[in-house]
């Protein structure tokens, strides 16, 4: 099936508007690249990308949205075993392979055994452990996942009921699931690959609970596969995004495994029972490495959102509707792209600033994250917390505005956004787990929650050490003695037009904000408010915490810029739009401080000043998605194409679909005709020819 020839062309076409909206670029795309993606994540890209696009026959995404879920599967299994094949040829590193799961959106069967089995090895087996486990596993002799989630429990790692239970007689551990509610469920890589796992389980010695400890547990045959005595282990079935993974369920009926299988490294049970903490190792250290997991989340996600962005721009930059309906009218009357209505702008300007804050941010935390596991190294535990915390309020903050940022590029694209071509719905229901995996994000804004209000019991105490930290500076600042001032600091005392010409005014405001917020909480529950009763503050306080260091990092690092910079002036645009854009989608916040607070004509005031910065930075879309470096193999997308040409794209590929084609397509269509269609249209005849 082919486009007919003969067709007028499009005027104007949707390749040369989005080639004018690039020629408004007021910076070097390329230098913006440089600037805002970290150079490791550019070099990996580019070499992946190279690597990938040398083997279209195994590595093209182009007809995975018309694939079935085994089909997926099979795709995701022949580009995995390729990947492992390149990466013991020398050619792609273990890092690289995850590059390359993130350029084809693809989480494989093969994506738990090295993003959780091996790191859990690798951390928490001693020595002789890693040479059993972790040598065959690096060389994929073994396929590992790592079963903590029950089908009853989630985010309460503590109430895990899976036992592991020590038998003296035998020097074994019997792994066993008590209940239905102990099933192993969602498990990644084990439905129908894994020939091991790591199992979280309740250790139990001489009938003593020592809480959920990890456990190496043989699941499958090496030889053919085949589930061992006491493993009942299936795949879960469809689910809402992530149909390449095989998620699976696991009952262990009292399985036996060695007593070494247990790690050791932070805690060791000897033959009869004995149970000790190794001497000279500090149970810490596995804190430092799951903050560095969430510095990785917060790193994808600017990647994640980059390519909902950039699809939804410049589609929205070429997508014309209705004339004379935009401020500014079309040459020969034609219709406005929909990037000029405010209300697309609304929704997308203030997301790109986002994302550029992700970015920013993610280059400077992983900087904080260096600085303190320097300190860690030399035995000084203490900014541990801290890092902790802003880890957890940075994997909330970056994979909610991501999550919801897709969705919300998905609307924006109209219609065609329902398309599994507009390359953003298959990507959504991917992308999804990131608010719920490695921490729910409510749970983990409680952390957040939980440490600043300790800071702020700190100071009310007098403890000189209180609130020192790099990211909680700002409540020793704004509270003197733990408690919000009588009067209101200099920054809530200027207008909003000083406050957006003030980078570190802006700063100081967020700050305010949030100092209140945990001021008035700690006084709330100071005063009996329960745990339970305070969540919901909890939330808010995470999110106006984080809402503070992400500008924070976003202006930090924008001042590593050299002086009179061409990209420093709409880097800061893009500043203060975020800053306006939390202030007017924060207003109450805002209009309810004790001192200080905004007066209603003010938020008025915000309103105005961020619709007119956002129809300044609308001029720069284009040029600005286009800095991400998002490539076309990543959009896999036809709307979001770089040449622009969207509708040809779009067409060409609904026209590739399996029941469109002259041979099974026909078969197909014949079948379906002679079998249902006929039997409707021709009813009549039917009836009449029955009769006779």
């Amino acid at each position: 099936m082919q486009i007919p020839k003969g067709l007028e062309p499009m005027t104007p076409s949707t390749a040369d508007t989005l080639q004018a909206e690039r020629s408004k670029a007021g910076f070097s795309v390329a230098e913006m690249n440089e600037f805002i993606v970290d150079a490791e994540m550019r070099q990996q890209l580019a070499k992946v990308e190279a690597v990938l696009a040398a083997e279209p026959e195994t590595f093209s995404q182009r007809d995975t949205y018309f694939m079935g879920r085994t089909e997926k599967m099979e795709h995701a299994l022949k580009m995995g075993r390729r990947l492992i094949e390149l990466m013991k040829a020398g050619r792609l590193t273990s890092d690289e392979i995850s590059v390359a799961d993130m350029v084809l959106d693809v989480n494989g069967p093969f994506g738990l055994h090295r993003a959780m089995f091996i790191p859990t090895l690798q951390q928490q087996a001693t020595a002789a452990q890693q040479e059993r486990f972790l040598k065959p596993a690096l060389d994929y002799r073994i396929l590992g996942c790592y079963a903590q989630t029950e089908i009853g429990h989630g985010s309460n790692v503590q109430g895990l009921e899976t036992t592991c239970t020590y038998v003296a007689e035998t020097d074994e551990f019997e792994v066993h699931t008590p209940n239905i509610r102990a099933c192993k469920w969602w498990i990644g890589s084990l439905g129908v690959t894994a020939t091991h796992a790591v199992v979280m389980a309740q250790l139990v010695v001489a009938g003593r609970a020592h809480g959920p400890h990890a456990v190496v547990v043989p699941l499958r045959s090496e030889r053919d596969h085949a589930p061992l005595a006491g493993v009942t282990v299936g795949d879960l079935g469809p689910k809402f995004g992530f149909n390449a993974m095989d998620n699976g369920f696991l009952l262990l009926d009292r399985v036996r495994v060695p007593r070494d299988n247990l790690l050791q490294r932070y805690i060791t049970v000897a033959r009869g029972g004995a149970v000790s903490r190794p001497a000279g190792v500090d149970p810490k250290v596995a804190y430092g490495t799951m903050v560095y997991v969430r510095t990785q989340i917060v790193r994808n996600m600017s990647q994640t959102l980059a390519r909902a962005t950039t699809t939804a721009v410049r589609y929205a930059a070429v997508r014309r509707q209705f004339a004379g309906k935009a401020d500014r009218r079309q040459a020969g009357g034609a219709e406005s792209p929909v990037l000029d209505y405010a209300m697309v702008q609304f929704r997308l300007v203030p997301l790109l600033a986002q994302n550029y804050a992700m970015f920013a941010t993610s280059q400077a935390f992983a900087a904080h994250y260096a600085e303190s596991m320097g300190e860690l190294a030399r035995g000084n535990f203490a900014p541990l917390k801290e890092l902790h915390a802003t880890a957890c309020g940075l994997k909330r903050w970056t994979s909610d505005v991501a999550i919801r940022g897709i969705d919300t590029c998905r609307h924006a694209c109209g219609g065609h956004g329902f398309s599994q071509f507009s390359g953003l719905n298959e990507f959504y229901g991917n992308q999804y787990p990131n608010v719920i995996w490695e921490g729910d994000n409510y749970v983990l804004s409680q952390q957040t929650a939980r440490f600043l209000l300790k800071q702020v019991a700190a100071l009310r105490a007098g403890a000189p050490d209180a609130a020192a930290g790099a990211t909680t500076g700002y409540l020793r600042a704004h509270l003197p003695q733990g408690r919000l001032p009588r009067a209101a600091p200099p920054c809530m005392r200027l207008s909003v037009e000083e406050m957006a010409r003030d980078p570190q005014a802006q700063l100081q405001v967020l700050a305010f904000r949030a100092a209140a917020q945990a001021a008035e909480l700690a006084d709330r529950m100071q005063g009996g408010q329960t745990h339970n009763r305070s969540l919901v503050a909890m939330q808010r306080l995470c999110d106006a915490h984080s809402d503070y260091v992400v500008a924070t990092y976003f202006q930090q690092h924008v001042r590593t810029l050299p002086p009179r910079s061409p990209l420093a002036p709409v880097l800061q645009q893009l500043a203060t739009l975020l800053f306006l854009y939390v202030l007017e989608q924060n207003a109450a916040d805002l209009l309810r401080l004790r001192v200080g607070a905004l007066q209603p004509a003010q938020i008025a005031e915000i309103e105005h000043a961020l619709a007119a910065l956002i129809e300044q930075v609308r001029e720069q879309a284009v040029p600005l998605v286009d800095a991400l470096g998002v490539s076309d193999m990543r959009l896999n997308s036809a709307l979001g194409r770089a040449d622009g040409r969207v509708y040809e794209s779009y067409l060409e590929w609904a026209m590739r679909d399996p029941l469109n084609s002259d041979d099974a397509g026909a078969r197909i269509r014949k079948l379906w005709f002679d079998k249902y269609y006929a039997p409707v249209l021709h009813a009549k005849d039917n009836a009449a020819q029955a009769r006779l």
